[in-house]
């Protein structure tokens, strides 16, 4: 199986900078090792909530805490294929438990960490996705180069612009989870509500191919040594007027890929 190449960035919106706001989205990515020395590829984004005062707390400490219980769980010796929608909900409570001392310690309600949750886990044979709230995860079909879907359609809340939150009370009851065994998916993206207009059709409820192509045709061609120029350039792509003028929010993107490296390279 080839090596994972992936590239996350978050960047700040216009809106937050004109406010004075931090950017409140996170991101983290990683390849770690199973019990056999098999990859696995650890990635999530999260998103704070815009009206929370410390969001950006809480989804930054979502991804370390996600990343952290992910080592854990295979240097224990344990395989993805046995990973359960048990195993995300006990990892919430955990997570809530870590926002509340903050909170406490801090002297603000649980409510100002609000932040989403998007993750994916994927072995050689195995892949794990979760989520609560919006923003998405897109992966490509094992069979089609060029055929890009999604695993869960954004969480809309009770009312318009609202969203679920993995600090609620009731996260564990919003919680999407799907597990795929066999011939698994070998390029992947998340990305944040921020992005969901650009890389989602809403009329048909498809991903939008054109917008994943370009990223992944240059991802496969990237080595370890032009990462760095990679994730710098697709920072700078997204903090753009191109996308500036379409959105206004914290952009997260995660894009992921082991497919071989392709000779057309097609730049962002």
């Amino acid at each position: 199986m080839a090596t994972w190449r992936y590239a996350n960035v978050s960047v700040i919106g216009t809106s937050h900078e004109k406010s004075g706001k931090p950017c409140q989205d996170s991101s983290a990515c990683e390849v770690l090792n199973d019990s056999n020395g098999e990859q696995v590829l650890v990635a999530i984004a999260s998103d704070g909530a815009g009206s929370a005062q410390c969001s950006n707390i809480g989804s930054a400490l979502a991804c370390s805490l996600f990343v952290d219980e992910l080592r854990a769980y295979l240097e224990t010796g344990n395989e993805i294929k046995k990973l359960t929608k048990e195993f995300y909900e006990e990892w919430i409570l955990r997570f809530q438990s870590e926002i509340h001392a903050r909170a406490t310690a801090m002297e603000l309600p649980v409510r100002e960490f609000a932040c989403t949750f998007i993750s994916t886990v994927i072995s050689n044979e195995t892949a794990v996705f979760a989520q609560i709230g919006d923003g998405a995860i897109v992966v490509a079909s094992p069979d089609d180069i060029d055929t890009y879907t999604w695993e869960f359609w954004p969480q809309q809340g009770e009312y318009e612009n609202t969203t679920y939150f993995v600090t609620e009370t009731r996260a564990k009851e919003k919680l999407q989870f799907s597990i795929h065994t066999g011939k698994v998916t070998d390029e992947v993206s998340l990305f944040t509500d921020g992005l969901q207009r650009l890389a989602l059709h809403y009329q048909s409820q498809s991903a939008h191919t054109p917008f994943f192509r370009p990223f992944f045709n240059a991802l496969r061609t990237q080595t370890e040594a032009k990462m760095d120029k990679f994730v710098t350039s697709l920072a700078a792509y997204l903090s753009s007027n191109l996308i500036n003028d379409r959105t206004d929010d914290d952009k997260t993107l995660i894009l992921a890929t082991r497919r071989s490296l392709s000779s057309n390279k097609v730049d962002i």
